[in-house]
């Protein structure tokens, strides 16, 4: 009965009570939330990234060498224990223009499996020649996919020694998980920032070997990316890999040296056999000089020879004339002879023509006539051969029907109708066969007659072609007459040819010997020209043959310096932004370490106050049921049931909720930058729902047992009654007469009622000043942050871009580029000094930090600024100073003059006094003299860094400056402050969506707080406010009778709120800093006026809530008996 009654009393409790309980639920929920979801921001960034990562099969390390990778690399990487899979690849940088600017794009060839991209549009490349390009540059670019895009070497090397083709389609767009943000990492060609990427076929490179291996450990992928466990899996792995590097790039230096020597021997061989080509050329032309001599005195022999020779033809051709002319005469009479008789045979010719052609016609005819008559003969032939051919078949049919009549095997009928048929037939033969007998001799004599015609035809045509043979014969008589005087005259004419021949040899003759005399002149003066050149190709195929001897030596000595290949093993935090998103989530854990623990303790110390006022205001119920026997257990069940029941659904609330809500939205926050990481992975991490959980339930139960404490152990007569009103006490300020003279009487009264209630005077100003505190946090934490570029960049390093140089460069090159930086009309200024990166310790502390020297002290001013953080101090660096940043100061526990170890070279550590401590808050640096730099290294300077400024701030002049400086040879890289300023900026914006989460945070539970206090402060004070509305007290009267405190208890909190803030803020600042970056410990004013606005709106809205409440206190509260 006792139980069922404290249940029913315990419902019955929440129900009159909502606004207290709820007030606990949000306040624990609120604290649970923030503080678990906050904590679970940093593991669920990387849960995020790890997915991300895994699902596009990022590598874990990456392998390069200063020589390449051949196949025997891979194959030894693939066989270290722990890869589970080893892919080579190809890669280069190179120059496209687009938009009438040169941009850098980074080239890599699509691996099997790692490394993957996300196509936006379009598809990945199936055939040379086309490519994927970063969907990010294809924005910012005038070109589209489908466009053809030219490669540029940006070097004085070909592209095509690099590439298959320069031209390749755009066939898609797309992100890579190389490059999860803005960045896209330096190169060494264009202005030196790489701003896409390009993605090709393995096939489409030129290259003999590969320039890097990506590797997946085995294990790594069921592991977390940025945590401990996958950094340690992925280092023991990089370790082995690293402990082949040394003999692998050995035997690929091995490699080339052989392949060199290779070269090398040929080149020798070739050398040797131009030697003994030049030797036999200069040996072949002496012997044509002196062939040439010989020949020269030969035709001078054969001119005189020649010149005897012209002479005794023209005595011969005389005679030869004379012989000529006689021959001619003769001819000339037998012409005469021979058209006689060409006359007469003519005449006679005619008359044979004549009867030859009168013949010729008869006997045409006669034969015409013959043949028709043949053609009549064969025709009557055809037709007798016909009919004799009827008759024998007829004889033949007659035969047949005599055999089947003579075979008795006829029927009389059939009988009968063939003996029909064989009479006909014989009737039909009897009356043909005479007629074809008599046809047959007709013919007979036909053919006769015809014969003897023809036979005469062909007798009279004989006698016609016998008269023409003795007419051909006499014309052939005739012709060898006139064949035999035509060859008599060509006798003739071949004889006076000759003769004319003859004559035309000896001018002939002449003009050569005129020409053999100005050959001779002129092969005299070849020949001295040619021992001239002979003389001269001597020379130049010495000297040729001096500088081959020269090139084989310089061969050799190159092959001698080549050092054996350096092995580059990294993990992925080569990667541009990657190691920054493991910072972001490492912002975010350090945030959440700090912040939220400040959020949940005041959120903690509330609750405990509600459920602490909760018992004193319920005393006399208490001592009700003491006084009817109920046990303290079960008195005490109903608070402790109370607050478990709030805060159990508080925290229920807050874990479910926080754990999605916090984490999501930071996540969602940094895809700003991670813009091509789409994966967001919320889950529970109990752990921290359980942690916040536990605390509260300490905090509200423990109020809660502690309060039942107390009153139970009070007896009931003493619990039923009211406790005894708090003595009123005088106030400080009563002590200041000039203050409280000047005070009215509701002033006086509410200054001491704030005094005489301390502990909700000190609970009130607490929560206030707490969560004024956490937002001037929230805000001095994007104050502090979000100065560290303007400061960095405009107060500090004041240069606007930074030159690495290659140490082994050529010193030439050096000298063209500082005379090109001290020349050109775009540099304001230049300032040189020596850049590197070094181990520097105290103690058990080791820091690596960027040792850096300039050349000039003074002209160093003007690009890097000294000064004490605090103070703005400047420093000048003199010729015996050693500064150190602040950042690595504090991390290495190194005070101004202390002394430091620093290592320069790889076993060689010098100690160094530090003199300032200055400020700093991007990286590490020791600034050290020109002449300690000396003393250190015991040389003088050897320049490798060039700082510049411009006289404009026009970035695109400034681009232009940078590609022109990595036109040198000797230029490694180029960057620009403003783009380590921009990437900053980019990081930072991320984190400022997290800030207003956490400042918005701050502002809820300061209006909570208020409404609690405000809440627990009226219902305790209800018989008070309701015994001044019975002395006439207007309702505005009492709402401002109540305001006045409050007002007055903000201000006091916002006071402490402010000091408190600033406190927390450089306790925060410290906390979230990761190691190679300080944030500024500025909280700029507006920072403070936001929120001590935010907190006097809230406390103004929490009045105007109160307002209603205060008017439904009913005056008769006053009039009722304590008893």
């Amino acid at each position: 009965m006792k139980k069922r009654a404290m249940r029913k009393d315990f419902f019955m409790e929440i129900r009159k009570s909502k606004g207290r309980f709820l007030s606990i639920f949000f306040i624990v929920a609120m604290g649970v939330a923030f503080f678990s979801g906050i904590r679970a921001s940093e593991p669920d960034m990387r849960y995020s990234g790890d997915a991300y990562f895994d699902r596009k099969q990022l590598m874990d390390i990456q392998v390069m060498g200063t020589l390449g990778l051949s196949e025997e690399n891979i194959r030894a990487i693939r066989q270290i224990e722990g890869v589970e899979k080893a892919e080579p690849g190809y890669s280069a940088d190179v120059l496209v223009k687009t938009k009438g600017n040169q941009k850098v794009l980074h080239v890599s060839s699509v691996l099997d499996s790692m490394n993957q991209y996300t196509i936006a549009q379009g598809r990945m490349p199936e055939k040379q020649g086309e490519c994927l390009i970063d969907q990010d540059f294809l924005e910012n670019s005038d070109m589209k996919v489908g466009d053809k895009i030219q490669l540029i070497s940006g070097t004085k090397d070909p592209v095509t020694d690099t590439f298959q083709t320069d031209t390749f389609e755009i066939v898609g767009s797309g992100s890579s998980s190389s490059y999860i943000s803005f960045s896209r990492g330096s190169s060494t060609v264009g202005n030196g920032e790489v701003n896409g990427f390009l993605a090709v076929l393995p096939e489409d490179f030129a290259l003999d070997v590969y320039t890097e291996c990506y590797v997946s450990v085995e294990g790594a992928k069921e592991l977390t990316a940025f945590t401990h466990e996958y950094e340690k899996k992925v280092a023991g792995v990089q370790k082995k890999i690293e402990a082949i590097g040394e003999e692998q790039g050995k035997l690929r230096a091995d490699e080339i040296r052989n392949e060199a020597k290779e070269e090398l021997d040929k080149a020798k061989k070739d050398l040797e056999e131009g030697k003994a080509e030049a030797k036999e050329e200069l040996e072949e032309a002496k012997k044509q000089i002196e062939d040439g001599e010989k020949q020269l005195q030969d035709g001078k022999n054969a001119l005189a020879a020649a010149k005897k020779k012209v002479k005794d033809g023209r005595n011969q051709l005389y005679a030869s004339q004379e012989e000529v002319d006689a021959a001619r005469s003769q001819l000339a009479e037998g012409w005469a002879k021979l058209e006689e008789g060409k006359a007469e045979f003519a005449e006679k010719e005619a008359e044979f023509n004549q009867q030859y052609k009168a013949g010729m016609e008869e006997i045409e005819k006669g034969e015409a006539q013959l043949a028709v008559a043949w053609k009549g003969l064969n025709e009557r032939k055809a037709e007798y051969e016909a009919e004799a051919a009827q008759i024998a078949e007829r004889k033949n049919w007659l035969a047949v029907l005599q055999a089947s009549l003579d075979s008795g095997m006829l029927s009389e009928e059939e009988a009968a109708e063939v003996q029909v048929q064989i009479g006909a037939l014989q009737q039909i033969i009897a009356q043909t066969e005479p007629r074809l007998m008599e046809a047959a001799n007709q013919l007979a004599a036909a053919e006769e007659e015809l014969n003897v015609k023809q036979q005469e035809a062909a007798e009279a045509k004989a006698q016609l072609e016998a008269g023409k043979t003795a007419i051909e014969s006499a014309r052939a008589q005739l012709a060898a007459s006139e064949e035999e005087l035509a060859a008599g005259q060509s006798q003739a004419d071949a004889g006076q040819q000759q003769i004319d021949a003859g004559w035309s040899e000896v001018y002939a003759g002449e003009a050569e010997i005129k020409k053999a005399e100005k050959e001779i002149a002129e092969n005299e003066q070849k020949l001295a020209d040619a021992k001239k050149e002979y003389e001269e190709g001597k020379k130049e195929a010495e000297e040729k043959i001096k500088d081959g001897e020269d090139e084989v030596r310089d061969a050799e000595e190159k092959i001698k310096d080549i050092e054996d290949a350096d092995w580059y093993v990294e993990d992925r935090s080569i990667l541009p932004e990657y190691s920054g998103y493991g910072d972001n989530a490492d912002r975010i854990r350090a945030i959440g370490e700090v912040f939220p623990l400040l959020f949940f303790v005041v959120a903690a110390l509330i609750s405990l106050t509600t459920m602490t006022r909760m018992v004193e205001e319920q005393r006399t119920q208490i001592g009700t049921l003491k006084a009817l026997g109920y046990g303290k257990f079960s008195i005490a069940g109903k608070y402790l049931n109370y607050a478990l029941l709030a805060t159990l659904g508080g925290s229920m609330a807050g874990v479910l909720i926080g754990e999605k809500l916090f984490p999501y939205i930071v996540v969602t926050a940094y895809k700003i930058m991670y813009t091509h990481m789409p994966d967001v992975k919320v889950p529970y991490n109990w752990e921290y729902g359980i942690m916040a959980t536990g605390a509260a339930l300490v905090c509200t139960v423990a109020a809660a047992v502690l309060a039942c404490y107390k009153e139970l152990a009070s007896q009931p007569a003493v619990l039923m009654r009211p406790p005894a009103p708090k003595q009123g006490k005088r106030v400080f300020l009563e002590k200041v007469p000039f203050i409280w003279k000047r005070l009215g009487f509701i002033w006086k009264s509410t200054i001491r009622n704030l005094i005489r209630y301390k502990k909700r005077f000190f609970m009130t100003v607490f929560g206030i000043g707490g969560c004024m505190a956490l937002m001037i946090v929230g805000f001095g934490l994007r104050d502090s942050i979000f100065s560290i570029a303007r400061i960095q960049y405009e107060e500090l390093q004041l240069y606007d871009g930074m030159v690495i140089l290659d140490e082994d460069g050529d010193k030439k090159d050096k000298e063209k580029l500082r005379e090109y930086l001290q020349t050109d009309k775009e540099v304001k200024a230049v300032s040189e000094g020596y850049l590197k990166r070094v181990n520097a310790e105290k103690g058990n502390a080791e820091k690596e930090v960027y040792l850096y020297a300039p050349l000039n002290r003074e002209e160093n001013e003007k690009f890097l600024s000294f000064r004490d953080r605090r103070t703005h101090k400047a420093y000048q660096l003199g010729k015996d100073d050693v500064f150190l940043t602040e950042k690595a100061a504090r991390l290495m526990n190194v005070e101004k003059g202390d002394t430091i170890s620093v290592e320069i070279e790889e076993g060689v550590k010098k100690e160094l006094t530090v003199t300032q401590i200055c400020e700093n808050y991007m990286e590490h640096y020791l600034y050290i003299s020109p002449e300690i730099y000396e003393k250190l290294y015991g040389k003088p300077m050897e320049v490798n860094n060039f700082y510049f400024q411009m006289k404009s701030e026009d970035k695109e002049e400034l681009t232009k400056t940078g590609e022109k400086i990595l036109d040198n040879r000797a230029v490694l890289n180029v960057s620009y402050t403003y783009n380590f300023q921009s990437r900053l900026d980019d990081m930072l914006e991320s984190l400022d969506i997290v800030i207003v989460v956490l400042i918005v945070s701050a502002g809820l539970l300061a209006f909570v707080v208020l409404y609690n206090l405000n809440n627990i402060n009226i219902t305790e004070r209800r018989r008070e406010l309701a015994t001044i509305k019975v002395l006439g007290f207007y309702d505005k009267e009492v709402s401002a009778y109540v305001y006045r405190e409050n007002i007055l208890l903000t201000i006091i909190g916002v006071i402490v709120g402010i000091v408190l803030g600033a406190v927390l803020h450089r306790y925060v600042i410290t906390t979230v800093e990761i190691d190679d970056v300080m944030f500024t410990r500025i909280i700029e004013p507006l920072s403070f006026l936001y929120s001590a606005a935010l907190t006097c709106v809230f406390s103004v809205f929490v009045n105007c809530v109160m307002y209603f409440k205060l008017k439904k206190i009913d005056m008769v509260e006053s009039l009722k008996s304590v008893e």
